[in-house]
């Protein structure tokens, strides 16, 4: 008998192996949408067929509300991705993969997609738009002489010219009309799609076997509220009209199902391999209201993961109450602000942070540098396309007369991208767990405090035998 090849390590599969590729529109089997103030629930049923593609794609549109003017859209950082809340992959009654505030993580995630993919293909597909481009600024009456071949600002842009207001300088920025939410044109609101694998980090490293699989595999998503958390809007609507519905007519899960047509090999895989184990990471998220007064005072907060194999963690500071009236929404972290606000302000407030297990700290000093705090996010999640004035609210960048839907960039995205991440050196974790030290002094002022997410990257195994499967930790 010929070798039987790896077909769940693709690096492995032989170049000349034939492959088919169907694909299912799958139906909801379970749908709730979500309230103001509650989250909804969607169940997909995957079939017992093939091998599962990791690029299986979910399709979600959203209905604006009737009778309302203005314009809407979803937010330039987190695109389509804002409308799900929690994440979760089944097998069964095993639990492969679950993520609480998976938005709130694909925020940190999304940063790190260059500006290029961004305008030329994630605008197009998931409504991520986080791409910038320099401002020249012509010489105008009233304004001054400037030198239009030099810049000293960068802008958004997503291929679309700024409006020109009464001869002056450009100022306003429109989504493209097709990724317009439009109360008078629902029927014409754009559908988005999400790929799985970013939605469950298991199927980033490997391809589900479905057909050696006895148990039914699910994917369950809970939905986002519907108050102020999809969208954002421009300044002819106000939050009371943010109640953005999830079209259930476009609503679809692509599930592509992968054959390999060379003979019986797929039988003969099956019977070569009765036992399969994959190892895959997860993600475990804490989260508290903080108050300006408790991070100025220093915050230790014990984020759990005691006797686990963690490999890095990253916090967040998130303003929810930002909501549709910004720009990113409220995917947000928050850095200290200035002491002088504007391009000629000071220094930001004093930044201490620090991580602490196996009763010793991961530094021995903490990190008080942003440029260093900057590195070490870098080292465990990668280079994060964002300027340093949208990361930590330092050398101004940013325009401040130009807008997008009528919003200031400055004032919405000046140190709304501060991310807090890095990797662990140790391994296993001890039956104390982790603890996060951090101290932000001058945080802006925060209706109802802020949310402190830490998200604990750790190692799970899973076990398939006998077409049934386990699933525990490292």
């Amino acid at each position: 008998m010929a070798e039987v090849p790896d077909l769940l390590r693709l690096s492995k599969v032989p170049s000349n192996l034939a492959q088919n590729v169907e694909t299912d529109l799958l139906e909801t089997s379970t749908f709730q949408e979500a309230s103001s103030t509650g989250t909804g629930f969607a169940r997909f049923d995957l079939q017992q067929k093939g091998f599962l593609h990791s690029h299986s794609k979910l399709f979600v549109s959203l209905v604006p509300m009737a009778g309302q003017a203005g314009i809407a859209s979803v937010p330039v950082n987190v695109g389509i991705g804002s409308v799900i809340q929690r994440a979760v992959l089944k097998c069964g009654n095993q639990t492969l993969n679950e993520i609480d505030d998976w938005n709130h993580l694909h925020m940190i995630k999304s940063a790190q997609i260059d500006n290029e993919n961004n305008v030329e293909r994630e605008y197009y597909t998931t409504g991520r738009m986080m791409n910038h481009k320099f401002v020249y600024q012509p010489s105008v009456a009233g304004v001054g002489a400037r030198d239009p071949n030099l810049s000293g600002k960068i802008e958004l842009d997503n291929g679309r010219d700024y409006n020109v207001a009464g001869g002056a300088e450009a100022q306003l920025l429109d989504p493209m009309p097709f990724a317009q939410l439009v109360a008078a044109s629902p029927e014409e609101s754009p559908v988005y799609s999400i790929d799985l694998s970013d939605l469950f980090p298991f199927l980033k490293t490997h391809s589900l076997p479905l057909y050696m699989i006895e148990q039914q595999m699910s994917v369950e998503l809970h939905w986002s509220p519907t108050d102020d958390k999809r969208v954002v809007l421009d300044n002819a609507k106000t939050a009371a009209t943010a109640d953005y519905t999830i079209d259930t007519r476009e609503l679809k899960l692509a599930a592509d199902y992968i054959y390999y047509t060379d003979g019986d090999i797929m039988e003969r895989y099956k019977e070569a391999n009765k036992s399969l184990e994959f190892s895959f990471p997860d993600y475990r998220l804490s989260k508290t209201t903080v108050t300006v007064a408790d991070l100025a005072a220093g915050i230790v907060r014990n984020v759990g993961m005691a006797n686990r194999l963690c490999s890095r963690v990253v916090s967040i500071v998130s303003n929810d109450a930002t909501g549709d009236q910004s720009i990113i929404g409220p995917y947000n972290s928050f850095c200290p602000a200035r002491t002088v606000p504007g391009p000629a302000g000071g220094e930001t407030g004093a930044v201490k942070y620090n991580v602490r297990y196996n009763d010793r700290f991961e530094f021995p000093t903490a990190l008080d540098n942003k440029a260093q705090i900057f590195s070490h996010f870098t080292r465990s999640e990668g280079v994060p396309f964002v300027c340093s004035e949208e990361f930590a609210d330092e050398y101004a960048q940013l325009t401040a007369a130009n807008a997008y839907l009528a919003r200031l960039q400055a004032n919405f995205l000046r140190g709304h991208f501060w991310m807090l991440g890095t990797r662990l050196t140790t391994g296993r974790v001890g039956v104390r767990g982790i603890e996060l030290h951090l101290t932000q002094a001058g945080m802006p002022a925060a209706a109802g405090g802020y949310t402190l997410r830490t998200f604990s990257e750790y190692a799970r195994l899973a076990r398939l035998e006998d077409g049934f499967l386990q699933v525990f930790n490292a």
